[in-house]
């Protein structure tokens, strides 16, 4: 099986932090690299070309969970990159817990698929494109004389029209999935999920690094959280077991 294969090389880098990063990175010092990323992304900077570097850096640790952690905040910004979905698939491969996915309605999962097409930025610049043609269209119909011509135009405008919204939609869609997440990864070796928000109550299972949750609810320093399987319980936030999308 192959391994996690950095891709860093590939980006130009426009901070000197994340060419060192890079360097360090091609030098084996793995620690080293996550400094340098680290720091970018305290500086409220990101991309999907460091989420993923960072994937590669705690994968090459052994660190799973941050790994994927990193993986899917990459793949958040670019949703159709071939290498961090490999990477990812790869990484959840080594996961120890095995969780059955229940069955989505077919629209829901076509309408996650088209939204995933673009990323935020790419949503925007086509709406930009879209009110560029639907413009273009209308002013042709308003100009045209002939009315074969006015009528073709306007049903052409009125199909750009329609379509801008589907773009709008989309748009707003994508964005909000990059930016307001209620998804978390496990990042300790081991959390005991349990049946209320208190360290005395019944232990329900028990979850391990990589595995991917859903965070419904949260009571101070705990977390009511649930597996695409069903099952849900309390994980103790204030531990940081898990971390957020």
């Amino acid at each position: 099986m192959a391994v996690a294969t950095p891709t860093a090389a590939l980006h130009a880098a426009t901070d000197s932090r994340f060419a060192d990063g890079n360097s360090c990175y091609e030098a084996g010092d793995y620690e080293g690299a996550l400094a340098n990323y680290r720091a970018i992304v305290a500086d409220g900077q990101e991309s999907w070309e460091l989420h993923y570097n960072m994937g590669n850096a705690y994968y090459r640790l052994d660190s799973l969970g941050k790994s994927i952690l990193s993986y899917e905040r990459a793949l958040r910004l670019a949703p159709t990159s071939k290498e961090v979905k490999e990477n990812l698939a790869l990484a959840y491969s080594k996961t120890a817990d095995r969780i059955e996915v229940l069955p989505t309605l077919f629209l829901v999962e076509w309408f996650r698929a088209v939204v995933g097409l673009f990323t935020p930025r790419g949503w925007r610049i086509a709406c930009v494109v879209m009110m560029v043609l639907v413009c273009a269209a209308l002013c042709l119909f308003l100009i045209a004389q002939d009315y074969k011509r006015r009528r073709s135009l306007f049903i052409i405008s009125a199909l750009l029209g329609f379509l801008l919204l589907l773009t709008i939609l989309n748009a707003t869609f994508s964005a909000h999935y990059a930016s307001h997440s209620n998804e978390a990864i496990v990042t300790d070796a081991m959390v005991v999920v349990k049946g209320s928000p208190d360290g005395k109550s019944v232990d329900k299972f028990v979850l391990h690094e990589g595995t991917k949750v859903k965070v419904t609810d949260q009571q101070d320093q705990w977390w009511q959280i649930e597996l695409s399987d069903g099952k849900s319980g309390w994980i103790s936030g204030g531990a940081e077991g898990i971390l957020e999308l």
